[in-house]
């Protein structure tokens, strides 16, 4: 199984993305997150993605295709979470033959109540969110706002989105292997509807 989800920023697409990976037995990749993780190296490569994520911005398509690629080498079952960002992105990854692309759709508002109540842990790097996805007491002194969860880079990422992301999903409506969920409210419920699509 070859799957995409997609969606806003901060619509669940990680959450609801590992769930998947787990129930399915795929492999997860998060291109943001190996380009986050990229960045942290100290590295030319990791210098060039930073200086687009911190802004806001995506990274240039090529550079995206190819961490992609490399992470899924010859896997037969994944789950690409939040990629392809954009439709040149998704004509590079053609070749590539995907079963269903989720799309999560959640309302603009929602998303940024959501964004500003999620923390990181600098440690195992998951994500949590006071009022939907508490972390456990103990850790709450060493979690981190993400840099790019601050009202500024929402609403920069926003755009981004609009722009380059919303025709993504066009693209593959067009294709028909589409699937729209309501992403809003209980995440034990979006997920429920995700489950349903994907094994219908």
């Amino acid at each position: 199984m070859k799957l995409i989800i997609l969606g806003p920023p901060g619509s669940g697409k990680g959450t609801v993305s590992e769930r998947l990976a787990k129930d399915f037995h795929l492999f997860h990749v998060s291109v943001g997150d190996l380009l986050r993780k990229e960045a942290k190296k100290n590295t030319a490569l990791g210098k060039k993605i930073s200086s687009y994520i911190d802004k806001g911005d995506l990274v240039p398509h090529q550079m995206a295709i190819d961490i992609a690629k490399k992470a899924i080498d010859k896997k037969q079952n994944f789950i690409f979470d939040g990629f392809p960002r954009s439709v040149d992105q998704a004509k590079l990854i053609q070749d590539v033959d995907i079963d269903a692309v989720i799309y999560l759709d959640v309302p603009e508002k929602d998303v940024v109540k959501r964004l500003s109540g999620r923390l990181l842990d600098p440690v195992t790097r998951k994500t949590y969110h006071l009022q939907y996805l508490p972390p456990p007491k103990n850790i709450m002194k060493r979690l981190i706002q993400r840099k790019d969860d601050t009202p500024k880079v929402i609403k920069e990422r926003f755009k981004v989105y609009h722009q380059e992301t919303e025709p993504v999903i066009k693209y593959y409506q067009k294709k028909g292997v589409l699937k729209k969920i309501d992403g809003r409210g209980d995440p034990a419920a979006v997920y429920a509807r995700v489950k349903k699509a994907v094994t219908l």
